[in-house]
């Protein structure tokens, strides 16, 4: 960066200031003058290389490649996504109707100072995948993330990465997974229970669902219930919720391209040093827990994560304290951010499609048992009830993309040169739409999951990533998911607010814009 702004200086010191010197008095203002408007100068001509220039000409290497290539100053194709939800009310709308109309094997685009490609052919997903030690995910993205996720398996590299995954593969195990449906069903049914002590008129039903899915993952790995711990003046599950949005907004504004993550972290601004604050706040309060953990149940006996995590002993060895924090804060956020986003899509194409709720009730009411504690095949019985949760990950899967990687060194991904410093995105979304590998990719069919004669092409269907990378807790959401519907279809009819329309955002997860409240009835028994 020294380099590049010193030839920018220099180019314009030569070619237009020593012209234009002789005018210029001799007093030593007039010189400070002088030198202080050649470095202003000599910066601007630095960002303007920086943030057009360079992407220019690194797009230009791609677009003789024969890739399709889209600019617009900083944002590049995220302006289409702005677009898309200001005048069609979808975040997601140029990208899918690309997908049904225009598709392409791969995008290529700027986002603020890099050449950006955005594979879309599950051929290169797969072909990345597989060569994932080519990248790694990018500092510039992952600099405003990393104080609140650590360095856990959300964030981390190399071998360090590889060893948390061992262990965490190790602890999740199907013997794991069976012993944690007694806590994840009762925490659901407490906390849908709970609901009837409040107005059952207007419930807000992705912070219920969120704080039901937040207690599950509480439960699962410390034991207890998180959301008797407050941040922000809220639960915790919602404040670490909206922590995260706010981080994601703050990473998408120009002066993060233009200084840097590390300014917006020393939190010279009034409104980024207020989140710094809050994410330090939200890391010493899951400190806190595992320290007390720790010092009163030492040596208790407990199937929680914490336990299993605290007692580990494996060749990677123990991990520390500070890693364990970072594991929980990862799972926390996939395990109720994700998953309640999940569940709150799914109870609105329920209300939008009675005949599905009334199939699912019924599938509920014959395989889903009340009086214990449901079973893996339990809940592997309820087949219609997993293709809803599946096309509702087809039609508005919670995550659209993966964290972008940047190249570390040269590489062929298939027929595609990548460039070192290239960086390189996933759009999870675009083939869910795209009817080379769905048909009526506009119309909700869950049963397009049921036909087994048809099956969906590898890397094409991927919201829960894909390969050695894939989401380590996934059975456990779906089996969250599973469980949440069957205690709330039991205990509730649900019915939207009249007049509803649904619009698409994506502050961090792609979510409603405005939100889904609920009249509840409790089921007479």
């Amino acid at each position: 960066m020294f380099l590049e702004y010193n030839i920018s200086y220099y180019i314009y010191k030569t070619i237009l200031m020593i012209p234009l010197s002789s005018f210029f008095p001799t007093s030593l203002w007039a010189q400070l003058l002088f030198t202080f408007l050649s470095f202003t100068f000599a910066g601007v001509l630095y960002l303007i290389y920086k943030l057009i220039g360079h992407p220019l000409i690194r797009m230009q290497y791609y677009r003789k490649q024969g890739i399709p290539c889209y600019f617009f100053p900083l944002v590049g194709y995220i302006k289409n996504f702005i677009t898309g939800l200001q005048e069609h009310g979808d975040f997601l709308y140029h990208s899918k109707l690309g997908a049904r109309t225009n598709p392409s094997r791969v995008l290529c685009t700027n986002i603020g100072p890099d050449a950006t490609l955005f594979l879309r052919d599950p051929a290169l997903v797969k072909e990345f995948y597989l060569n994932t030690d080519n990248y790694i995910k990018d500092p510039l993205y992952l600099e405003l993330f990393s104080p609140v996720l650590g360095k856990g398996l959300t964030t981390s590299e190399g071998n360090h990465w590889k060893g948390q995954r061992k262990v965490m593969s190790n602890v999740f195990h199907f013997e794991f997974m069976k012993s944690i449906l007694p806590s994840i069903q009762a925490t659901a049914r407490k906390n849908l229970s709970d609901l009837k002590k409040t107005s059952l008129s207007k419930v807000h039903a992705m912070d219920e669902l969120q704080k039901t899915t937040g207690e599950v993952v509480g439960k699962v790995f410390f034991g207890e219930q998180l959301n008797d711990y407050t941040f922000d003046g809220k639960p915790l599950t919602l404040g670490l919720a909206d922590l995260i949005v706010d981080i994601s907004k703050i990473n998408q504004e120009p002066i993060r391209y233009i200084l840097g993550g590390g300014f917006i972290l020393k939190g010279v601004l009034a409104r980024h040093r207020k989140v710094v604050e809050r994410m330090n706040t939200f890391r010493s309060i899951c400190s806190q827990i595992v320290q007390s953990r720790k010092n009163s149940h030492p040596a208790a006996k407990s199937e929680d994560l914490l336990h299993i995590l605290l007692n580990y002993e494996g060749s990677e060895g123990k991990m520390s304290d500070e890693e364990i924090v970072d594991q929980f804060v990862a799972m926390f956020l996939a395990g109720m951010d994700t998953t309640g986003h999940l569940l709150t899509m799914v109870v609105y194409y329920l209300d939008k499609y009675p005949k599905f709720k009334e199939r699912m009730i019924q599938e509920m009411k014959q395989n889903y048992p009340l009086d214990r504690v449901p079973t893996v095949e339990d809940l592997n019985k309820l087949e219609f009830t997993m293709a809803f949760l599946k096309e509702t990950l087809r039609v508005n899967t919670p995550v659209i993309g993966v964290f972008p990687r940047k190249a570390v060194r040269d590489h062929q991904l298939k027929d595609i040169h990548v460039k070192k410093g290239d960086v390189i995105n996933l759009e999870y979304h675009y083939n869910h739409h795209n009817p080379a590998y769905f048909d009526n990719v506009d119309d909700f069919e869950p049963e397009r999951w049921l036909d087994k004669s048809k099956t969906v092409e590898s890397y094409a269907f991927t919201p829960f990533s894909a390969g050695a990378r894939n989401c380590i807790g996934q059975h456990l959401a779906l089996n969250e998911a599973r469980i949440i519907l069957g205690e709330l279809l039991n205990m509730y009819d649900f019915k939207l607010q009249s007049g509803y329309q649904l619009k698409m955002a994506s502050p961090f997860l792609y979510e409603p814009l405005d939100p889904i409240l609920l009249d509840l009835t409790p089921r007479e028994k």
